[in-house]
């Protein structure tokens, strides 16, 4: 028998990024799955580290395609990454292929870790996520004209 241990972290930025980015992700699913219905996409947040010191946080809608080639990566996420938690925080914030591409459609650079940066990035993250999903594969792979 084993057991599972799940331990919650009370940092201030963390608990306000799942009060906010949580709903938020989850009500950019319809919206995704209408635009791509090929797609399972679902909404995640876990951290990283040990059961004392957290060293990250991670947040983020993952998008599965189906049916793709071999050498083609099958899953495409916006990951909102919180690091730092025991001193200067800093948030970082992409859409990126899984392998074995791991291109990076984009990404925001954020000057200070806090949520109003974090809300203004997201438009143009969400965006980039939408149009990567409807190509269907990474950027650099794109099909010449």
């Amino acid at each position: 028998m084993s057991t599972m241990t799940v331990v919650s972290h009370h940092h201030p930025l963390v608990l306000r990024m799942e009060a906010e980015l949580l709903p938020l992700f989850q009500a950019a699913l319809p919206s995704l799955a209408q635009a791509s219905p090929q797609v399972l996409a679902s909404v995640f947040a876990f951290s990283t580290g040990s059961q004392g010191a957290f060293l990250e946080y991670r947040f983020g809608i993952s998008c599965l395609l189906d049916a793709v080639p071999d050498h083609q990566p099958d899953e495409l996420a916006l990951l909102v990454t919180v690091s730092g938690l025991d001193g200067d925080a800093s948030v970082a914030a992409e859409v990126r292929w899984g392998p074995p591409s791991g291109h990076c459609e984009a990404q925001a650079a954020l000057a200070e870790a806090s949520m109003p940066a974090l809300h203004a990035a997201l438009p143009a993250l969400l965006a980039a996520l939408r149009q990567a999903l409807e190509r269907g594969r990474p950027a650099d792979e794109a099909r010449p004209a």
